[in-house]
């Protein structure tokens, strides 16, 4: 009995480096599928932090022309410089920031409010 029990752990150290090999190569199928979705989203995610970060210098930016005050020329935030352009004429304010090839701008026809 103790040699038939001997000659299948044998038979079964074959098996196990296939099976390991199999396993391996299962898992760095997966990693290797994972890996593009992951940079996509990522540079999807810096694209619209990017877009955000437009928006709050605008944003910023509009509040100091409504209290008169320069506008900045650039402006520095993680690691990326933004460009910034006032438009200001006697009939018209606004304010155009770029980065790289994104532009966003906004034009203030007025900052008074209404009352009805």
């Amino acid at each position: 009995m103790d040699d038939i029990s001997g000659s299948k752990k044998l038979n079964q150290k074959g098996y196990l480096l296939i099976e390991s090999l199999v396993a391996f190569s299962l898992v760095s199928l997966c990693i290797a599928s994972y890996i593009p979705f992951i940079v996509g989203m990522l540079k999807k995610i810096d694209t619209e932090k990017t877009t955000v970060e437009m928006h709050r210098i605008q944003y910023e930016q509009i509040q100091k022309i409504e209290q008169h005050q320069a506008v900045d020329s650039t402006w520095k935030t993680g690691g990326k410089i933004y460009t910034i352009n006032p438009l200001i004429d006697n009939s018209r304010k606004g304010v155009r920031i770029t980065y790289e090839n994104e532009e966003i701008f906004i034009e203030v026809r007025s900052f008074q409010t209404s009352i009805p």
